[in-house]
């Protein structure tokens, strides 16, 4: 019984000293991807994409494709019962070669929009991981968790906007 006790209270005086140093802990999480597409720079280039002639060509031959695809769909809805099996079989290339434009098109945008983001993480990286180290250090941190993979983290743990901002002043 005594041997009992003894090991009890030992695993007892674990648990609490455990306990102790895990109160001590301080833990954060952290988004980089979000940081970095939040700061002014990630901003400016990304507008300056999306207000580029060759991107308002594109973004604008798909919404016009778009609207093709639509009349000719509603034409189709409305006439297509009078028409001839060859005058279906017609309606329905068109159909496939305006969605395939459109496709395409929406493929193009999406290609500029993935460069730029890949331009942006490129040169904003270094300066997030710089900003991150900072913060880290101040704060005095022992942890910092990827802010994606945390089941739960309340706003006061979140160190994101904290680089955002340092991201900012930076430049």
């Amino acid at each position: 019984m005594l041997k009992t006790l003894k090991i009890t209270a030992v695993l007892l005086a674990g648990i609490l000293a455990s306990a102790s140093a895990l109160a001590q802990t301080k833990v954060a999480v952290f988004n980089l991807q979000a940081a970095i597409m939040s700061t002014e720079a990630a901003k400016s280039k990304v507008n300056a994409l999306k207000t580029s002639s060759e991107y308002s060509k594109l973004q604008s031959s798909a919404e016009s494709i778009r609207a093709e695809v639509q009349k000719l769909a509603e034409d189709a809805q409305k006439n297509g019962v009078t028409w001839s099996e060859e005058q279906k079989a017609e309606h329905q290339r068109k159909m496939n070669f305006k969605r395939s434009d459109f496709e395409t098109a929406v493929k193009k945008l999406r290609a500029m929009e993935a460069q730029v983001g890949q331009d942006i993480q490129k040169t904003m990286g270094p300066k997030a991981k710089t900003a991150l180290e900072t913060v880290i250090k101040e704060q005095q941190l022992d942890l910092v968790l990827d802010a994606n993979s945390a089941y739960f983290a309340g706003p006061k743990v979140d160190l994101t906007a904290l680089v955002v901002e340092r991201m900012n002043a930076d430049n």
